[in-house]
This record gives C-alpha cells, structure tokens and sequence, in this order.
C-alpha cells in the first residue's frame, strides 16, 4: 500500500494543476467577480467547491455503475452544461453600460446572494469534463485497502482547495482600486467573458457529437 502522505501528496498536486487550468469554472469566476464584485466572485467558488463533493462522490463509489446503469447520464450533463453556459454567455452579452448604479457599493440581497452560489454549483455539477477529472483521480488512487480517514481527508482537502483557489482569483481579480479603473469598460469585458463562455458552450457540444468515448472508458 502506498504511504498514505505520498498518495496525499500526489492527490493534492494533481488537482491543484487541474484545478488552476482555465475551463467553465475559470470563466464563470471572471465573469461574476468582474460583474459583482468579490463577495459575488467568492459565492460562486463557494458553489463550485459544492459541486465539488459530488464529483469526489462519484470518484469514490464508482462513475462505471451509474454509467451502466443511467446511459443516458453523461450526456445530459454534457447538454445541460452546455445550455447552461450559453445562457451565461448571452446575459454577459446583454450586458449594458452602468448609469447610476455603482457595482461597487451595490448591496447583495439574500436573494442575489443564493444566486450567485447556485451559479456556481450549476457551472460545476454540469461541467463533464470536472466531472471525469476527479473520477480519474480518485479511481487511479483509492482502493479498497484506502483507509476510510484518508479518504475523507482526501475528499475534504479536495473541496477546500477548489474554494480556497477560486476565492483568491475573486479576491484578487475583485480588487476595488482594479474595479474602478476597469468601470469605464467593464460592460466591454462582459462581452468578451460572454463571448468565452459561448466558445466554451459549443466545444463541449462539438465534443458530444464526436462519440462518448469517455463513457467507453468508464465502463466496465
């Protein structure tokens, strides 16, 4: 069995080179820190992180079975996602210039609160591809000798890094003093977000209509 501090360790950097790549979540954090702000921004990873846990679920218990038994699972997330990201894609389109309303200082009801967390867990649980990477990782490492604490552990440090990592993206593109030179043009960054998370929408799609080899992979 393999030391559980060096499986850690390897588990950690792993995800940490996955996690850093640019892909839907990426995108959805620019977009809504750059929108609303870092509180906004911080909700969102708060979102991914829990889109996180069923992710890690899944690489635990096994993605084969619910494959071979739901055909049809993969692809509806596949389509989903990519739904999902073209209407965030066409709001960040409709973006217009702001009046009188300063970003900066607006306050976040509970209510945009909520839907700033929910944008990120959707962005997460329908991203196929953040879906297979920690099925991959989890598979390729836990076996049934892994020793339950580990495990829990692993899924734990999983879940707190991805937050901890796409809070500090917020918090750092969310600067007020950066917010404030960017306000002239910040519908113009909108649009371009929007327009990277339509390019983003159409790959996941062109992936789909090029087979499920994924789901061959995957399956028993």
């Amino acid at each position: 069995m393999t030391d559980p501090w060096t499986l850690f360790a390897a588990v950690a950097l792993a995800h940490a080179l996955g996690v850093a790549s640019p892909g839907p979540d990426f995108a959805v954090v620019m977009r809504q820190t750059l929108a609303h702000g870092r509180t906004g921004g911080v909700l969102t990873a708060c979102g991914i992180g829990s889109g996180i846990v069923f992710h890690v679920a899944w690489g635990m218990f096994g993605l084969g079975w619910a494959v071979e038994n739901l055909p049809g699972l993969l692809p509806l997330l596949r389509y989903g996602g990519a739904a999902f990201l073209l209407w965030m894609g066409v709001q960040a389109l409709r973006t217009r210039p702001a009046q009188t309303t300063d970003p900066l200082t607006a306050h976040l009801n509970k209510r945009g609160a909520w839907r700033h967390y929910g944008i990120g867990l959707a962005t997460n649980l329908l991203n196929v591809k953040a879906l297979l990477f920690f099925v991959a990782l989890c598979s390729s490492v836990i076996t049934v000798d892994t020793p339950v604490w580990l495990r829990l552990g692993l899924s734990l440090w999983l879940v707190l890094a991805t937050v901890a990592w796409f809070s500090f993206l917020a918090c750092t593109v969310g600067h007020p003093a950066l917010r404030r030179r960017l306000g002239a043009i910040s519908h113009h960054i909108d649009h371009a977000m929007g327009l990277v998370l339509i390019a983003l929408a159409l790959a996941v799609l062109l992936n789909a209509r090029m087979g499920g080899a994924e789901t061959a992979m995957l399956t028993p």
